[in-house]
């Protein structure tokens, strides 16, 4: 376990503390997590010769395939939070003479990436929606899994679904036709990894706030936004019914999720932009309906917006699928954003949390509160 003035960080590998050699050679942490994609820590060392020759610490003697990588940090509180859980997939080393030195990568990602995307077979899910079967899924590794149920779409009698690919690719696949995120987050107390399965939890309350050129209390050290403005659209197909064969509209014109702001990006598109979908594998019109609704709710969030936190005065981790409250950014752009990427940038003098969310409308509702209850803490 290595200080910093009052963050800390800690390493664990094979489910043990990085040995004293290989924390003394440590020459910083990088760990991005995402709600869409694997999540990913770097480690870097710096190597020196040994009077053999060789390269001392020996990393890619230590980290060999899939040996189990733990990070863990805190501002603050007595006990760190894991950022992530993974497995060893690559290690890169670099040498530049004996000028400039020789530093080796460990490259260490989720499960998603690793044991859940090793083994390809075909396996049948018999009478269950895509919840289940990620619920199924995900305990094979002993992951806790946190789905939200879907609707049953389909009436008729065979509703075997058959995975063709590996574990982490039918979970994605499944995501994306619904929308849905699917991702591994470790859990804040027991560090445990949990499947998430299920769309954007942007109703739920901010994790924070983020302050941008707000005086003492600012912790956002910059903040850009980009917006794409046609890129909001309704989407409009059919399907045939499968008993009568009569073509059934399936349209979708608003997204579910709630605006998190005053005036919703869609309906800000005058003439409103229209997709007609095509070559879907949609088996009736319900499920062509989810699936055009999954369009119409991912285009929506035209809003992108990113920064720069300040780790040690936000006081604790900037989590991936969860929102947050941003002021200082201008009517337009506070208030209620959804992040979707966070790397951490870690090293023995200094901790900057990087980020990137989505929001799918502008200004502010009025109803936003910004205070940060564990701001005190």
């Amino acid at each position: 376990m290595t200080s910093f003035g009052q963050p800390f960080f800690m390493v664990r590998a094979a489910f043990a503390p990085l040995l004293p050699p290989f924390m003394s050679a440590l020459e910083g942490i990088e760990v991005e997590t995402s709600v869409d994609a694997a999540s990913v820590v770097r480690l870097r060392f710096s190597l020196s010769r040994n009077f053999l020759g060789d390269w001392d610490p020996p990393v890619a003697d230590f980290f060999r395939p899939l040996v189990p990588l733990t990070v863990s940090v805190s501002s603050g509180p007595p006990l760190p939070e894991t950022l992530i859980n993974g497995f060893v997939r690559e290690v890169r080393q670099t040498g530049r003479g004996a000028a400039s030195g020789t530093t080796a990568e460990v490259v260490a990602m989720d499960a998603t990436a690793t044991v859940m995307n090793l083994i390809e077979q075909p396996m049948p899910h018999p009478n269950m929606d895509p919840a289940t079967i990620a619920s199924v899924i995900f305990g094979r590794y002993g992951i806790t899994p946190l789905p939200l149920p879907t609707p049953p779409t389909r009436t008729i009698a065979d509703t075997t679904t058959i995975q063709r690919g590996t574990d982490a690719r039918m979970l994605r696949e499944m995501a994306r036709a619904l929308s849905y995120e699917c991702y591994l987050q470790p859990d804040p107390i027991t560090g445990l990894d949990a499947g998430h399965f299920h769309p954007p939890l942007t109703a739920v309350p901010p994790q924070g706030v983020l302050s941008v050129d707000f005086g003492t209390a600012t912790n956002l050290v910059n903040f850009d936004v980009t917006y794409d403005t046609l890129s909001p659209t309704s989407a409009v197909s059919a399907e045939a019914d499968p008993r009568s064969g009569v073509p059934i509209p399936a349209p979708a014109v608003a997204p579910l999720m709630p605006p998190e702001g005053l005036e919703p990006a869609l309906f800000r598109v005058i003439p409103p932009r229209i997709s007609r979908p095509t070559a879907r594998d949609a088996a009736n019109p319900a499920e062509l309906l989810r699936q055009n609704q999954a369009i119409v709710d991912r285009s929506s969030r035209a809003l992108r917006g990113s920064g720069t936190v300040d780790a040690v005065k936000y006081g604790r981790i900037l989590r991936p699928g969860l929102p947050v409250l941003v002021r200082g950014a201008g009517r337009a752009y506070s208030g209620l954003w959804y992040v979707t990427t966070v790397t951490h940038s870690i090293t023995t003098g200094a901790w900057t949390q990087s980020f990137s969310a989505t929001r799918n409308a502008l200004g502010l509702t009025g109803a936003e509160i910004f205070i940060d209850p564990l701001a005190a803490f």
